[in-house]
């Protein structure tokens, strides 16, 4: 064990080096060894201008850590109201009505939790009965957080609680997980900064997720929490695991777990073409080492392939997932044979998954592995191939643009464009003659957009600009054009967003038009409002 550790304490200097090239700012990292905390650590700093330095204790947003504590949730919760996973999720909840009749009548709790809905992403909870279906149901996987908003729903469904007591009643009161958080506001002062890496690998502030306890996504990504208490958390998860495959039960004395086999069971593959079997369970993926890891997360963007993690070493199953979210990244790698868990929380949004980078460079020094890959050297290059996207953006635009016009005036473009289910719009004005916009009207995110091709336009956003709106940073040229659609007669009717890779032809959102009513007694028009008067979704 000594050796071992030594081995972690080495590896000290990649790591920083590590989040120097990646621009992140600090991280935490733990690795539980034959159910002993061997390696406790942090890197940088929590808080910039205060110079706090990061520790085992510091809280992070987990990002999709979260699942894993919703999925749980969930199996406590059928345990006790006798349900089974397999059960189609409408006779669970009245309220789940998909126009899909045969996600209505099959789709059962599990097929949220591991993906194999294929929704395309909509934007607020109620519209996901709604959701177009990309793919026939679990015909293979999609990762995609709503799932696990309906998983939490069912979860208060059945509970008649909040999501967030849920969890603290019997997830974090019964492990001990005393600094472990679903709320928004934390008061406590060791808690993570979030920050925006630029491109010259300073960092600034770039606010944290609002995603908490009663918040759109609590379910995927709500969760608060330290290196030393989801040790405690993943040492207690492979017990619980390990016991009932040995016992046949779906429970396990003195643990709040219920039928964990499931979570950590491979439900669908994640590439069914691929020569090593790879899996997603509830919040968990599973593959079988030596095999590139980090299916979950988004280095694959930056490098042209994963490497291949214990090249050299015998065969043995992992379970890991990966989080993100602007301003966090976060990971997590579990070998259940030798009760070894390693954590990794970063409070960046840098040029990389350095998580990701990190989790596998302690994994692969766990493994002893003969063969072991340059990470500092990944996270070199994955870094430059960020940059590199970056700049390719407005050469992509620009590739597209054409300087031919129709001659309409830049009023017809203007009025709120709303989806199917008319929860989310976007706002066209005219403005000192060009145009903007606003997503939800919202003076924090207005847009100028510049003429593209006839009835298209742009709006173009530099790594600056975009990471001072604290957005996620998209990096595919076509999430900057609106491709405005007009009737027969036409007029604009709507507008065609490509916001999803995973839906080609995007998003249609539909121009409502304003009306003018009038006062019966002077007869005169009184201001223009929306013809549709339920309020509530403006």
């Amino acid at each position: 064990m000594k050796d071992i550790v030594k081995a972690l304490q080495e590896l000290g200097p990649t790591i920083s080096k590590i989040c120097e090239v990646s621009a992140n700012a600090g991280v935490s990292v733990g690795v539980l060894h034959h159910n002993e905390v061997i390696y406790p650590s942090g890197y940088g700093y929590r808080d910039i201008s205060r110079k706090l330095r990061s520790d085992e204790n510091t809280v992070y947003h987990l990002a999709s850590l979260s699942k894993s504590f919703t999925a749980s949730a969930v199996g406590i919760l059928l345990h006790e109201n006798k349900l089974v996973w397999d059960q189609p999720l409408s006779k669970i909840l009245p309220s789940f009505i998909h126009e899909n009749t045969t996600i209505q009548s099959d789709a059962t709790i599990l097929d949220f939790p591991s993906h194999q809905i294929l929704l395309k992403p909509e934007d607020l909870f109620p519209t996901t009965s709604y959701l177009e279906v990309v793919h026939l149901l679990r015909s293979t996987w999609l990762y995609n957080n709503w799932g696990f908003n309906l998983a939490a729903a069912v979860l208060e469904h059945l509970s008649g609680t909040t999501w967030g007591s849920f969890l603290a009643d019997n997830l974090f009161r019964p492990l001990g997980l005393n600094r472990t958080y679903t709320k928004e506001v934390i008061l406590d002062d060791n808690v993570a900064q979030g920050y925006m890496a630029a491109r010259d690998g300073s960092s600034f502030p770039g606010g944290n997720p609002t995603i908490a306890e009663g918040i759109i996504m609590e379910g995927a990504n709500g969760v608060k929490s330290t290196v030393a208490d989801l040790l405690t958390y993943y040492k207690s998860v492979i017990k619980s695991w390990k016991e009932e495959l040995s016992s046949g039960s779906s429970e396990t004395d003195g643990l709040p777990f219920k039928d964990i086999r499931t979570l950590l069971t491979g439900h669908i593959s994640l590439d069914p073409e691929s020569d090593c079997e790879e899996f997603y369970g509830a919040g968990w993926a599973i593959t079988q080492l030596p095999f590139p890891v980090g299916s979950i997360g988004i280095n694959g963007m930056f490098v042209e392939a994963m490497p291949v993690v214990g090249k050299g070493t015998a065969k043995r199953l992992l379970r890991y997932h990966n989080g993100s979210l602007v301003g966090f990244f976060s990971s997590i790698h579990i070998l259940p044979d030798t009760d070894t868990a390693i954590v990794v929380l970063c409070n960046s949004l840098a040029k990389n998954d350095a998580a990701d980078w990190i989790g596998q460079l302690l994994l692969e020094s766990i493994l002893d592995t003969p063969e072991k890959n340059d990470y500092l050297d990944l996270a070199t290059k994955s870094a430059a191939a960020y940059d590199a996207m970056w700049d390719q953006v407005p050469v992509d635009l620009e590739k597209s643009k054409s300087s031919k016009t129709n001659g309409r005036p830049l009023s017809e473009y203007t009025g709120k464009f709303y989806n199917k289910v008319r929860k989310f719009f976007i706002e066209v004005e005219e403005v000192e003659g060009k145009l903007q916009f606003r997503f939800q009207g919202l003076s924090s995110q207005v847009h100028h957009l510049q003429y593209h091709n006839i009835d298209t336009f742009s709006w173009p956003l530099t790594e600056v600009e975009s990471l001072h709106l604290g957005r996620w940073p998209d990096l595919d040229a076509t999430m900057y054009i609106f491709y405005f659609q007009s009737s027969e007669d036409g007029k604009i009717n709507g507008l065609r967003w490509e916001h999803d890779g995973d839906v080609p032809d995007g998003e249609v959102f539909l121009l409502r038009p304003v009306v003018q009513m009038v006062d019966q007694t002077s007869m005169k028009p009184l201001p223009g409002i929306i013809a549709d008067q339920n309020r509530d979704e403006l």
